[in-house]
C-alpha cells in the first residue's frame, strides 16, 4: 500500500505540479505553498514582543495593550505579498498553520513575552468564510497553539456585519467600515491575557474594534499578534 501511495503522489505531482507562490518553481512534496529557498528569503521581523513593537505602536492612544508582535514585514508587490495572497485567498492552509507554529516558537524565545491565556482569531463574516473555505487568522492561531500550548477560542469573537475588502482603503475608511462589526460573546471563563490573532495588520482599525468589544465584555488584558505588518 505504501508503494501505491507514493506512486500515486508522484503521478499527481507530474500531472498537476504544485508551484511555489513566490518563484513559480515546482515544489517538493515536503514543501508547503512556497519553496524552501523563498521561505528563507522572507522578510522576517527583527522586532521583539512588547509595547515598542510596531504592531503595538499602531494602537498607541487608541486602546490598551499588553504588547504586540508580528513575524513578517509586509510590503505591496513583494515576495511576502505573493505569499500572503496565497495564504489568504488561494488555499494556503498548510502554510498558515506552519507559520503560526513558527511565530509561537519565536515568542517563546523572547524574554519579554508574557504568556497568553487564550488565542482569539479575528473572525470573518460567516458568508465570506464559507465562500473562501477557511479563516486564515484561525489557522495561524491553530499553529501558535501547537507551540504555546494555549487554547484557541474561535467562537467567542464574531463578525456580525458584512464589509467589503479593506485592501485598498485608507485609515479613515477602514475605521468607519468596521464600526459595529465585531462582538465578543465569551462568557464564563477567565479572560486574563488574550492574544488577538490576525493575518495582516495595516492601520489597526479592525484590531481596535475587536479589542474594544473584548474589553467591554470581560477581557482583562490583551495583546495583538499578527503574521504580518504593513511597513
Amino acid at each position: 500500500m505504501g508503494f501505491v501511495k507514493v506512486a500515486l503522489e508522484d503521478w499527481l505531482d507530474f500531472a498537476f505540479p504544485r508551484l511555489c507562490a513566490c518563484c513559480s518553481d515546482n515544489l517538493l512534496r515536503s514543501e508547503m505553498e512556497i519553496c524552501w529557498s523563498c521561505y528563507a528569503n522572507l522578510p522576517f521581523s527583527v522586532h521583539g514582543y512588547g509595547m515598542e513593537n510596531p504592531v503595538a505602536k499602531s494602537l498607541w492612544g487608541r486602546t490598551p495593550l499588553v504588547g504586540g508582535y508580528f513575524l513578517l514585514n509586509y510590503k505591496a508587490k513583494s515576495e511576502a505579498s505573493k505569499m500572503m495572497k496565497v495564504l489568504k485567498y488561494d488555499g494556503g492552509v498548510m502554510m498558515a498553520e506552519k507559520l503560526g507554529e513558527l511565530m509561537g516558537e519565536e515568542l517563546l524565545k523572547d524574554p519579554n513575552y508574557r504568556p497568553f491565556s487564550h488565542l482569539v482569531p479575528v473572525p470573518m463574516h460567516p458568508k465570506k468564510e464559507m465562500k473562501r473555505g477557511y479563516n486564515p487568522a484561525y489557522l495561524i492561531a491553530l499553529g501558535m497553539s501547537k507551540s504555546l500550548k494555549v487554547p484557541v477560542n474561535e467562537k467567542v469573537l464574531v463578525k456580525s456585519k458584512m464589509t467589503a475588502t479593506q485592501t485598498k482603503k485608507n485609515r479613515l475608511d477602514r475605521w468607519y467600515q468596521t464600526k459595529h462589526s465585531f462582538e465578543f460573546v465569551g462568557k464564563g471563563d477567565s479572560w486574563d491575557h488574550v492574544a488577538l490573532v490576525d493575518d495582516v495588520v495595516t492601520t489597526g482599525a479592525t484590531a481596535e474594534r475587536c479589542l474594544r468589544s473584548m474589553y467591554v465584555n470581560g477581557v482583562m488584558s490583551a495583546s495583538l499578534v499578527s503574521l504580518a505588518y504593513t511597513i
